[in-house]
């Protein structure tokens, strides 16, 4: 596993960050007359000095990713940086695997924006884009730079599902191990980098958070709290490594995918739907072969938007009537904002983490749940002991997606 985001450069930090509830939201800089006002940033994070870590334990892969630094935009670097973590985490370079045997997906579409207006400014004022515009605009570049630099030489693409694309691109690795397709896939979610544009947009739309609690950043974003405003954006990047459970030995797997589910609602608009949302639960559960009752813990997708809340807190009832008072709730958002296409990678590593060291991270900000019969975390980390979990991911479009994850053998 890897992950940069708000809250940490790396697995150790962001493990850190979870249990200890710290919150990686600010104010927005050079946001002035703009209606969105706070975002969870990725702060003093350097490329160079992970291509100087790198070198000291992998110097062929350092060097390719600097041959290729001047082609890639941020999203691009924030990518290869979680891919990093991940590739030496799971000892990939010490194996034996034949390029041909390695997958890869990148989780988002449209990905660039901020470089897209920041060339439509130099293209307004000099008449021509960057020279690489052309090549590196394009998301689908992301998987070309990466493969490059980890000699990927298997399926690739990306994948777009709007806020669910993380969980999108887990669903479909997910087959590709499970059917043969690749020995090994990396799932990357990819950093969704917004343009003054796009957050207006989402503004305009009422889904992003701009009211007053803006003005305190760590207060903004509040997930199943009934003085929820909106989301908060966040920055982010994560990668993971699938194998077919006969890849590994049970002692260094960090856990398991049992199921997951990816299931449409027939409608562009971005309004969620209670019965969608119930059916990507239960054909994730399905699929595993677990009831509801062998859940502990679900990761809400949990985007502190008022009615996205309110549609995933009645499905959670729905599903799991019977048993709400033996699942525990939390959002990751409320720490790290809403990390878009790489949220759905970023909260199963959260989940993981919870898992395997047996803690349930807090729930920032929710003083007034609006829903009391779901057992909310509280405002500190608590000792979490169960076997299974769930993540939720929606998005806009009527994406719909669930994945069940195992815990690992002790």
């Amino acid at each position: 596993m890897g992950v940069i985001c708000s809250v940490g450069h790396s697995v150790g930090q962001f493990s850190h960050a979870l249990r200890s509830g710290r919150c990686g939201i600010t104010h927005l800089p050079d946001a002035q007359g703009q209606s969105v006002r706070v975002a969870g940033l990725i702060q003093d994070f350097s490329w160079d000095q992970s291509l100087e870590r790198l070198r000291d334990v992998a110097p062929h892969l350092a060097s390719r990713a600097r041959k290729l630094s001047a082609n890639m935009t941020e999203s691009t670097r924030l990518s290869a940086g979680a891919v990093m973590e991940a590739f030496l985490d799971g000892r990939l370079g010490e194996r034996t695997l034949q390029p041909s045997q390695i997958g890869l997906i990148v989780a988002g579409c449209n990905l660039s924006q901020d470089y897209v207006a920041r060339n439509w400014a130099r293209f307004a004022a000099k008449g021509r884009p960057e020279p690489r515009y052309a090549l590196s605009y394009s998301d689908s570049h992301q998987v070309g730079c990466l493969s490059e630099i980890f000699s990927i030489g298997g399926p690739g693409m990306t994948i777009g599902a709007a806020a669910a694309s993380g969980n999108a691109a887990l669903f479909q690795a997910f087959h590709w191990v499970r059917t043969g397709v690749v020995q090994t896939c990396l799932v990357v979610g990819a950093c969704t980098e917004f343009s003054a544009l796009e957050l207006e947009g989402f503004a305009v739309l009422g889904a992003a958070a701009c009211g007053p609690r803006a003005i305190n950043p760590a207060e903004a974003c509040r997930p199943f709290d009934k003085g929820h405003e909106g989301f908060v954006w966040g920055q982010g990047s994560a990668c993971v490594v699938l194998e077919a459970a006969r890849e590994r030995a049970e002692d260094s797997r960090f856990a398991s995918l049992a199921g997951a589910s990816l299931l449409l609602d027939a409608n562009h608009l971005p309004e969620p739907s209670v019965d969608g949302e119930i059916r990507a639960m239960r054909t994730a559960l399905a699929g595993a072969g677990l009831a509801p009752e062998r859940i502990g813990y679900i990761n809400a997708h949990g985007s502190s938007a008022p009615l996205g809340d309110r549609t995933e807190a009645a499905a959670i009832n729905a599903v799991f009537q019977e048993t709400l008072d033996q699942v525990r709730i939390n959002s990751t958002k409320s720490l790290t904002g809403h990390c878009f296409s790489a949220s759905g990678v970023i909260e199963l590593i959260a989940c993981v983490l919870q898992l395997n060291a047996g803690f349930l991270h807090p729930n920032r900000n929710l003083e007034c749940p609006i829903d009391p019969r779901l057992r909310f975390a509280g405002k500190t980390a608590e000792p979490l002991n169960v076997n299974f979990a769930l993540s939720n991911g929606f998005g806009f479009g009527g994406f719909n997606s669930s994945i069940v994850i195992r815990k690992a053998a002790p």
